[in-house]
């Protein structure tokens, strides 16, 4: 079992300060150096490294010479790496670290062969790791902002971030960073992925000591903390500076329940605790339900507060639904039964949107813990479940289930474009995860061992309450009537399913540009803005929604279309199908059980399919996606006029299949709406008669789904198309 902890859960009063060697650049020997801060067209004979351009175009020979030495070197090979060309490394005895751009990879060959090294034509040039390489090139020349760190930097210190290599023995390491001064001090010793990371504090002139380490990497400035929940909260909301606009339309969480499985929360603290001293229960103002014995853990009070605590104050001890409440229990025994019961349980005290940071990373198969969310999800539509996808290098488990919401972590402002920490995918049968991203870098949440504190965490543990915060926001956007009038309105309210949730939460996803390549295994679609997906009133984006329930869907070989009118081109037109599978086999090796598609047509009949993009964008052509449960349409400047959304089941192998859609940009129902089927100018009950009568007699004006036959999906059609109004 694996609890997806913090990777910075250290609580540290730090500085940084400047260095002996800040901002001096050594080339290493033989090498040309030049700093440069922007790259434009890169070379292939030059290696791109934080501290300048190193210029590789003179070839080196004489790599055999490497074998047997021990130290690092770097490596540039004549084009990108190839699975023969690692084949042949390894059979060398070289032993590849880190990838550097462009083809460069940092290599030791102390058990390497120097025969087989010899016959490595394709390594065009060498070098070895230079300690100048290690040290960041503003290393001690932020500016400071607190106290406490003007306080470290009189008195000499400096507060350093130390990436190790991936291969290097750590516990070496620190005593030989420990051995330096009897000041130095190693705060906590961490990981993102495969990587080492130490938080050292250490006297100023003791950096170019510490990079003659063996076993250090690169030594950077450890980050100077700062409120953390307070950014994401508009980061995640409307990516502009102190704007929040779910907050700001009333949506803060009020009527609704979070399912919160993870390390105990500490219920005294301020973000939870109950003024009147009730216990946790109907009455309580923060825990409708506390399903443990009663602990404090900074794991789980942490990210209870990044979700839905709430001091009575915006500051760091207000989470994303700060007014919601929450149903909580301790981490499960991993086995399917004991998941799958205490989600139950946490939907029968009325949690319907659920986040989890913890994990099984010794297995990438579809097992019995993935299996639980997609059979709960199943029988239980209303719910979304959240999880934090592993910290490690790849997906494991059981954020690899197809109806879960996995959630990967992106870095706070400036910088939220980049990714912060969250495994790569695919699913071990090719599914894209992660799909969302929320900032997960020193978030700073509530702090279990303070009564009203603070402290800041990284990891995809902080992201997953994030997003499931702002869920149970959209969630209450549905159940007061916020569609489609963008006002709260009693009798539009409606409660969605949580493949509906999950679509408007996707829909609102954007591109984190600082990762290569969108829609990706990377950052899968996104980091989410809330605002992209809902519609307010007086927005230019406008929004249109279908709900379906699994008892209502589709069967085999049916279509059902619905027609949009894109009524401007200036916002993107995004259309965002999901639909919740049944589970998969316990013994499958491809979990995808029910296949639905979706097409959207443009006004000249041109066919957009889901899931196939270039450059970002939908482009025509490609191949239906054949096992993602979430497919998307995005075209950018779409032609005005009518489009129609499609959805095709090419394959219902269990029951009949519901589907959720969400559509955005400048949109609306078509003139003349379908469901006004009296054309009486309003969508009210004397419709539905006239339909009903329509189809009893056969009447092709009855073929709600344009398949050319009267039956009963025209009903099903019909009767989605009146809910949704006009």
């Amino acid at each position: 079992m694996r609890t997806r902890k913090a990777v910075c859960p250290v609580v540290v009063t730090s500085a940084v300060l400047l260095c002996s060697m800040a901002g001096q650049a050594v080339a290493g020997p033989g090498d040309t150096f030049s700093n440069t801060q922007k790259i434009g067209k890169v070379s292939p004979t030059s290696i791109y490294l934080k501290t300048g351009e190193i210029d590789a175009s003179v070839p080196r020979g004489g790599l055999e010479t490497l074998a047997g030495q021990a130290g690092r070197f770097v490596i540039q090979l004549d084009g990108p790496m190839t699975p023969a060309r690692r084949t042949a490394l390894e059979g060398a005895g070289v032993v590849l670290g880190d990838y550097l751009p462009i083809n460069s990879f940092v290599a030791t060959f102390a058990h390497a062969d120097a025969d087989a090294v010899a016959q490595l034509g394709f390594v065009r040039w060498h070098t070895p790791f230079a300690d100048s390489w290690k040290i960041a090139p503003d290393l001690g020349q932020r500016e400071l902002v607190t106290n406490d760190r003007l306080l470290l930097q009189g008195l000499g210190m400096s507060a350093l971030m130390v990436d190790l290599f991936i291969d290097a023995d750590v516990q070496a390491t620190i005593d030989s960073i420990l051995m330096m001064s009897d000041k130095t001090e190693v705060v906590s010793i961490t990981s993102i992925g495969d990587q080492p990371l130490l938080h050292v504090l250490a006297p100023s002139a003791l950096a170019g000591q510490l990079a003659a380490v063996e076993g250090v990497q690169f030594i950077d400035d450890f980050p100077e903390l700062s409120k953390r929940n307070s950014t994401t909260a508009w980061i995640i909301q409307s990516n502009s500076s102190g704007q929040t606009p779910l907050w700001d339309h009333g949506l803060r969480g009020e009527g609704q329940i979070l399912g919160h499985i993870d390390g105990r929360i500490n219920i005294n603290h301020c973000s939870f605790v109950d003024p009147e001293g009730d216990p946790p229960g109907p009455d309580h103002r923060k825990i409708v339900a506390y399903n443990a014995p009663m602990g404090s853990d900074f794991h789980g009070t942490h990210t209870a507060g990044t979700a839905a605590g709430d001091a009575g104050v915006s500051n760091d001890t207000r989470g994303m639904a700060y007014l919601a409440k929450i149903a909580f229990d301790t981490i499960p025994a991993f086995s399917e039964t004991a998941f799958y019961n205490m989600l139950a349980q946490h939907e029968g005290q009325g949690a319907r949107v659920h986040t989890n940071s913890w994990g099984n990373d010794g297995t990438t198969n579809y097992d019995g813990m993935s299996r639980a969310i997609d059979r709960f999800i199943y029988d239980y539509e209303d719910n979304v479940v959240a999880f934090a996808v592993t910290n490690g290098s790849f997906l494991k488990n059981p954020e690899n289930a197809k109806n879960v919401l996995a959630v990967g972590a992106s870095r706070d402002t400036p910088n939220q474009n980049q990714h912060c920490t969250g495994g790569r995918g695919p699913t071990s049968d090719g599914r894209r995860k992660p799909e969302i991203y929320a900032p997960g870098c020193s978030t700073r949440s509530s702090y279990n061992a303070t009564s009203c504190g603070t402290t800041t965490a990284t990891g995809t543990s902080m992201a997953s309450p994030a997003i499931s915060g702002v869920g149970l926001l959209v969630r209450q956007y549905f159940t007061e009537g916020y569609y489609p009038s963008g006002a709260a309105n009693g009798p539009d309210a409606f409660v969605p399913s949580g493949a509906l949730i999950k679509g408007a939460l996707i829909n609102g996803a954007v591109d984190m540009t600082g990762v290569s390549g969108y829609p990706s295994t990377r950052e899968g679609w996104g980091r989410l803005v809330a605002d992209e997906a809902l519609f307010f009133a007086g927005d230019t984006r406008t929004l249109w929604t279908m709900d379906v329930r699994n008892a209502s869907g589709m069967d085999t070989a049916e279509t059902v279309e619905f027609p949009i009118e894109v009524i401007g081109a200036g916002e993107q037109f995004r259309v965002t199908m999901t639909f919740t599978d049944p589970a998969g086999a316990a013994n499958t090796n491809f979990a995808p059980v029910n296949d639905l598609d979706l097409e959207v047509v443009a006004p000249d009949g041109t066919v957009y399919k889901g899931n196939v993009f270039s450059g970002g964008e939908s482009t025509t052509g490609g191949s239906k996606d054949d096992r993602n449960n979430l497919e998307q349409v995005h075209v950018s400047n779409p032609a005005l006029g009518e489009w129609t959304v499609r959805i095709n089941a090419a394959a219902v192998n269990v029951g009949t299949q519901g589907y959720a859609l969400v559509v955005t940009g400048e949109v609306a129902e078509p003139a003349g709406c379908y469901a006004d089927f009296n054309d009486d100018g309003s969508v009210n009950t004397l419709d539905v008669t006239a339909f009903l009568n329509a189809w009893i007699a056969g009447d092709s004006s009855a073929d709600a789904n344009g398949d050319g036959s009267v039956n009963t999906q025209d009903v099903i059609v019909f009767l989605n198309l009146w809910n949704a109004g006009c």
